[in-house]
């Protein structure tokens, strides 16, 4: 062991202990995923029903220990993975490595927190290794531990079950005609099935702990915030579901007295925006989920199912809403999105990073050119997400960070390499 790699690990092992040795967190999710909701994704809810059943009243710890292990495994992985690809040097490799320990520190304390970023960062950590090592490092063996790692991560966080499709994408620029040659077929029929996998075994422990065979809902209580901001009150008209209309009627006219609507909130978009920001919280939360799931209570009394038909509700009003009010919609979206990425320059400059690098590795495909694309995509489509599906705040935000590190790594190589 080099004096070098004795340093490192004897600061992780410091940054161990430390953090092990702060209180673990109980964040509102917690609850959630403590008490197998329906809305929850099964992953971490059976990590935790596990680790609760084994340790009873001292499970908080093992589950910290746990997620802190799992996390600077997966960082070293990572990182090291990168440091071989790349040929970093130590400078390089130390700011990738802070970057990437970042998230374990306040505010975030993901190793901390008992909620699904503990699991689902390192698996999306291990996920990149793996996905780097199958297209830069001519791995192909690797296509079994995307599939497993891809499937975990996807049953922990939802919304990452997009980069199966993103590998088949990323592999057809590669392989180009010859991608429906043996065996590069079967890769690209892999990462397109994967997605129907995770259906199914999501569906099957739905069926288990709630008897409904259904994949866990999309969030679309937290997506027809938005819409809700800027609506009307007579979108109420357009919607053609009875549950519906009054859902919204009840919602609109409490968001209404509260002031909490686009239209009586004044100002320009940046300060309409910051309304909507600030109290996302009380238009989501306090008001729709809460009086939604009150109506379908008051209307069936079945606690089990009223999420899912919240979910359903919202998800039937939302395109309606923004088709009624669309420009404010996209106005709004657009400047979430911006949020998202810390101002509109960065936007700008991931929006033509992925651009130049879709037609550099079009012309030819190469490591810089590749990785390039594959980070752009996955930090411009995070912050879209985040735009649609929620507000942006850190927590949905801090997956990306190390790519700014890589990418300044592979820019600086390029301009400074010679032709």
């Amino acid at each position: 062991m080099s004096r070098f790699t004795l340093v490192l690990f004897v600061t992780y092992l410091g940054l161990f202990i430390f953090f092990l040795s702060q209180p673990p967190i109980y964040s509102p999710d917690t609850y959630s995923y403590l008490g197998l909701h329906i809305y929850r994704y099964p992953g971490y809810s059976i990590f935790l029903y596990i680790l609760q059943f084994i340790f009873q009243g001292f499970f908080e710890r093992v589950v910290v220990g746990i997620q802190l292990l799992f996390g600077f495994i997966a960082i070293f992985l990572f990182a090291n993975n990168c440091r071989s690809i790349l040929k970093m040097n130590k400078f390089s490799y130390l700011a990738l490595l802070a970057v990437l320990t970042y998230p374990y520190f306040p505010t975030l304390w993901i190793g901390n927190n008992l909620c699904s970023e503990g699991l689902a960062y390192p698996f999306y950590l291990i996920l990149l290794t793996f996905s780097f090592d199958f297209l830069f490092r001519q791995q192909t063996r690797k296509w079994i531990h995307i599939s497993i790692v891809l499937i975990l991560l996807a049953l922990t966080r939802g919304q990452f079950i997009f980069i199966s499709p993103l590998l088949a994408f990323l592999y057809i620029l590669k392989k180009r005609k010859r991608v429906f040659k043996k065996p590069n077929f079967f890769y690209l029929l892999l990462f397109l099935t994967l997605p129907f996998v995770v259906h199914i075994l999501d569906s099957s422990y739905h069926k288990i702990a709630h008897g409904l065979f259904i994949t866990t809902p999309f969030s679309y209580v937290n997506a027809v915030t938005l819409p809700l901001f800027v609506s009307k009150k007579e979108d109420a008209k357009s919607l053609k579901e009875p549950d519906d209309r009054q859902i919204f009627i009840n919602t609109h006219t409490t968001l209404d007295s509260l002031g909490l609507l686009a239209s009586r909130t004044g100002g320009d978009k940046n300060e309409q925006y910051e309304i909507f920001f600030q109290k996302f919280p009380i238009i989501c939360n306090r008001t729709f989920h809460f009086q939604s799931m009150d109506y379908f209570a008051q209307k069936y009394s079945r606690q089990n199912k009223n999420a899912l038909l919240s979910e359903v509700a919202a998800k039937e009003m939302m395109p309606i809403l923004i088709k009624n009010n669309y420009q404010n919609y996209f106005s709004l979206f657009f400047l979430g999105t911006v949020r998202s990425l810390f101002g509109i320059i960065p936007l700008i400059l991931v929006f033509l990073l992925m651009a130049y690098s879709f037609f550099s590795t079009i012309k030819i495909w190469t490591i810089h050119s590749g990785l390039l694309l594959f980070t752009s995509i996955l930090i411009l489509s995070n912050a879209l997400l985040v735009a649609f599906a929620a507000i942006p705040i850190m927590r949905y935000l801090f997956y990306n960070f190390f790519f700014v590190i890589l990418i300044a790594f592979v820019l600086f190589k390029k301009i400074t390499s010679k032709p």
